[in-house]
C-alpha cells in the first residue's frame, strides 16, 4: 500500500458528516421552539435523547470492532446518521420523528467515534501511512469529529436563518453529502487483520478501563468536554432573557463561535500534551471554569457580547479537553483494546452532552444562575483531583497516536 495516500481523509471526513449530522439540531433549537410551541424541557429532551442511543453504541461499537473490524461499524454510522436525518424531515408534524431522529444519530455518532477515529487513528500509521508524527491518529480524528460538530449547526443554522423550507433543507443538506461520502469510505481498506480479531465478549470488558490512571485523571475530568461545548452552545442564550426576535440568529452564533473555538483550539492541546502529566487536562479544566465565569457574568448583566465571549472561551475548553483525554485515553490502550476503551472515553464525555436538560429539569425549582454556580464549582472540584493525580499511575511507555 503506497504510503502517500492520505487514506485516513475520506474517513475523517466520513466521521465529519456524522459529527454534522450530531449537532445540526443545535441551531434549531430557537425555531423548534418559537415556530412550533416546543418547550424549554422538551427541546433540551431531545439534546438528552441523544446521549440515550450514543452511550450504548460508544459502549457495544468500541468493541464490536475490535472484533469484526473497524469498517462494517463506520459505515454503519455513517448509513444511520442518513436515517436520522430522514426522521428529522418530519420534525414539524409532531415532536416524535425529532426525538426518534435524535435517538439514532446518537446511536450513529456512538458507532462512528468509536470506530472511525480507531480507523483514523490505524490509517495514520504504518504500513498504511509511513512518516506520520506519533498523535497524528489522535489529532486528526479529533480534528474532524470537531470540525463536523461546528459545520452542522453553523449550516443548520445559515439555512435556517436565510433558506427556504428552514425544518428540512438543513437534513436534506446533510443526507446529500452522506450518501457519497459513505460510497468512498466504502473503497478504504480494513485495519484490523482478522488474526488481529478475538470475540466479541472476549472485547466487552478492557482492562485498560480499569487502569488508574483512566479512573483518577480521564474519568472525572471527561465529562466536561461536551459539558463545556453544550453550556455555550444551548445554555448561554437561555440565560440572555432579552434577546427577542433576533434569538434564533444568537443561537446560529453562538454555536458558530463555541464549535469553531473547539476546532481551532485542538493544535495547541497537542502541544500542551505532556505524557508525564495531566498538563493538558488541567488547561482545558481551568478554561471551562473560566468559561462558566463568564457565563455567570452574562446572566447577571444580560449582555450579549459577553455571551458571545463565554460561548467562545467555553468552546476552547472543550476542544482542549476533547484532545486532550483522547491522547491520555490512546497511551494507556493496548492496540486489541484500542476500541474499546476509545468508547469508554467517549461515553464518559458525552455524558456532559446532558448538562443543558438537567439545568432546565432543575430550573423548575432553582435559578439558572445557581446552576451555573454548582456547574463551577463541579468544574473546580474535577480539576482538584485531575491534579492530584497528574503524575501519578503513567503508563509504561506512551503508544503512538
Amino acid at each position: 500500500m503506497p504510503h502517500h495516500r492520505r487514506l485516513w481523509l475520506p474517513a475523517g471526513l466520513s466521521l465529519t458528516l456524522v459529527g454534522w449530522g450530531a449537532n445540526q439540531f443545535a441551531s434549531l433549537l430557537a425555531m423548534y421552539r418559537q415556530e412550533y410551541g416546543f418547550s424549554e424541557l422538551a427541546v433540551t429532551g431531545m439534546l438528552g435523547i441523544y446521549v440515550a442511543g450514543l452511550v450504548p453504541a460508544l459502549l457495544l461499537g468500541g468493541p464490536f470492532s475490535d472484533a469484526a473490524g473497524r469498517k462494517p461499524v463506520a459505515l454503519g454510522g455513517i448509513a444511520l446518521s442518513v436515517v436520522a436525518s430522514a426522521a428529522m424531515l418530519f420534525g414539524t408534524l409532531s415532536p416524535v420523528p425529532l426525538f426518534a431522529g435524535r435517538l439514532l444519530a446518537g446511536i450513529a455518532t456512538g458507532m462512528a467515534m468509536a470506530a472511525t477515529t480507531s480507523w483514523i487513528k490505524e490509517l495514520s500509521q504504518a504500513p498504511w501511512e509511513g512518516h506520520a508524527q506519533i498523535g497524528a491518529g489522535a489529532r486528526r480524528a479529533s480534528l474532524f469529529s470537531a470540525g463536523g460538530f461546528w459545520l452542522g449547526p453553523v449550516a443548520a443554522g445559515l439555512l435556517a436563518n436565510w433558506a427556504p423550507a428552514p425544518a428540512t433543507l438543513p437534513y436534506l443538506l446533510h443526507m446529500a453529502l452522506c450518501v457519497p461520502m459513505g460510497l468512498v469510505a466504502l473503497r478504504l481498506p480494513e485495519t484490523r487483520a482478522r488474526g488481529e480479531r478475538l470475540g466479541l465478549r472476549a472485547r466487552l470488558i478492557s482492562s485498560s478501563g480499569g487502569h488508574p490512571r483512566f479512573r483518577r485523571v480521564v474519568a472525572p475530568a471527561a465529562p466536561w468536554a461536551f459539558a463545556s461545548g453544550t453550556i455555550g452552545f444551548a445554555l448561554v442564550p437561555a440565560l440572555l432573557t432579552n434577546l427577542g426576535e433576533a434569538r434564533l440568529l444568537y443561537t446560529t452564533a453562538a454555536a458558530a463561535l463555541t464549535l469553531g473555538a473547539g476546532v481551532l483550539i485542538q493544535p495547541l492541546a497537542r502541544r500542551l500534551d505532556d505524557p508525564g502529566s495531566a498538563r493538558a487536562v488541567l488547561t482545558a479544566l481551568a478554561t471551562t471554569a473560566a468559561g462558566l465565569v463568564l457565563a455567570l457574568l452574562t446572566g447577571l448583566v444580560l449582555d450579549p457580547r459577553l455571551g458571545l465571549l463565554a460561548s467562545l472561551v467555553l468552546g476552547a475548553g472543550y476542544g482542549l479537553m476533547l484532545v486532550s483525554g483522547l491522547l491520555e485515553t490512546q497511551r494507556l490502550a493496548p492496540p486489541a483494546e484500542l476500541g474499546a476503551l476509545t468508547g469508554y472515553y467517549y461515553t464518559l464525555t458525552y455524558l456532559g452532552f446532558l448538562a443543558p436538560t438537567v439545568v432546565a429539569l432543575f430550573a423548575q425549582w432553582f435559578p439558572m444562575l445557581s446552576l451555573v454556580g454548582a456547574a463551577l464549582l463541579l468544574c473546580l472540584a474535577s480539576g482538584a483531583g485531575v491534579a492530584r493525580n497528574s503524575r501519578r499511575h503513567l503508563p509504561g511507555a506512551a503508544r503512538p497516536a
